[in-house]
């Protein structure tokens, strides 16, 4: 069946998504009906070439001479010229746009992979505007966007995490045989690969604990704040701990406040050491006296310690709960 194609006027409105539905209905018709050969694609055409084909051709009709004698012969060859230039450039275009839907879509389903291999706690942003503080070696993994129902991220490692809420779309993650869900809480996860138990301790708001396969929900555990999930690995088994309320000390993640006056760092790093239970060392013994006025207000380690090396033009290594800041000495005021 031969299909008429459309006017230029209408090719013009189509390509420009201005054309009404009869228009479109027409042009998709014409050039489905078109024979191109089998196996032929776009993405041979190279586009500057393309381009300097249709130049060419559609504005030859400004250098054709219209001689009478020559006239009905070169108004063929300029009307062949404008279809080709037209089959050219709806091909190319349909091409291109198929193709950049499909970049476009990859480009949304291939996950982030964020991996921490510097010496220190690192801060991550999801895409919710969800916080991690992840320590080193830990790995994260999720959507360049999160879907329309749920939060979904694959963990491993040691993290601290801060959830934005929104109790249309709980957030989840999932371990190597650990799966946890919540909607807007700040909670700690411990699940390295090789570990025998995985750790989930709740801070704020609640957090329901699984096995990564378990499909009975009565083996799901509910956490509140000050309580903790032991997983095994070996067995499957959650068991829920109550965490003893610390007046003294605090995990690295837990926000404190602090205020030091004219104070040493000396006297800061083992006032630190005493608050978060772990072992700070200077590298330059020239740090020792330098004298500092701070306020550290609801502030966790990894943050205190980010504000010490901006204060000292510092920086710091942490190895388990061995940290080591070092820097050339006192900033000068």
């Amino acid at each position: 069946m031969n299909h008429k194609a459309p006017s230029s006027e209408i090719l013009k409105r189509y390509l420009s998504n201005e054309c009404t539905e009869a228009e479109k209905a027409l042009v998709d018709s014409w050039y489905q009906s078109l024979d191109l050969k089998s196996g032929e694609t776009f993405s041979e055409w190279d586009e500057e070439l393309l381009y300097r084909k249709i130049e060419e051709q559609v504005f030859e009709k400004n250098t054709v001479s219209y001689k009478r004698q020559n006239s009905i012969s070169r108004l063929w060859i300029y009307v062949s010229g404008i279809a080709a230039v037209l089959l050219l450039s709806l091909g190319y275009i349909f091409y291109t746009s198929q193709t950049g839907d499909i970049k476009q879509l990859t480009a949304t389903i291939q996950p982030v992979r964020f991996s921490n291999t510097q010496k220190k706690t690192a801060r991550y942003q999801l895409p919710d505007e969800s916080i991690v503080w992840l320590q080193p070696g830990s790995v994260i993994e999720h959507p360049r966007k999160f879907n329309a129902s749920t939060r979904e991220i694959n963990f491993t490692g040691e993290a601290f995490f801060d959830i934005t809420r929104n109790p249309e779309k709980p957030f989840i993650i999932l371990t190597n045989k650990l799966k946890t869900q919540v909607l807007g809480t700040s909670f700690n996860i411990q699940a390295r690969k090789n570990d025998e138990k995985y750790l989930v301790s709740v801070v704020t708001g609640s957090v329901s604990v699984s096995a990564s396969d378990n499909t009975n929900e009565s083996e799901t555990v509910l956490l509140k704040p000050q309580q903790q999930a032991v997983f095994s690995t070996s067995t499957s088994g959650i068991t829920l701990n109550q965490i003893e309320e610390k007046k003294t000390d605090a995990e690295p993640w837990q926000p404190v406040s602090l205020t030091f006056d004219d104070a040493s760092l000396t006297e800061i790093t083992s006032r630190l050491q005493k608050t978060f239970r772990v072992k700070i060392s200077l590298s330059n013994p020239a740090m020792k006296g330098c004298v500092l006025k701070v306020d550290f207000d609801r502030q966790n380690l990894p943050e205190i310690l980010e504000m010490l090396n901006t204060l000292l033009g510092s920086t710091y290594e942490m190895e388990g709960n061995h940290i080591t800041l070092s820097g050339s000495g006192c900033s000068e005021n």
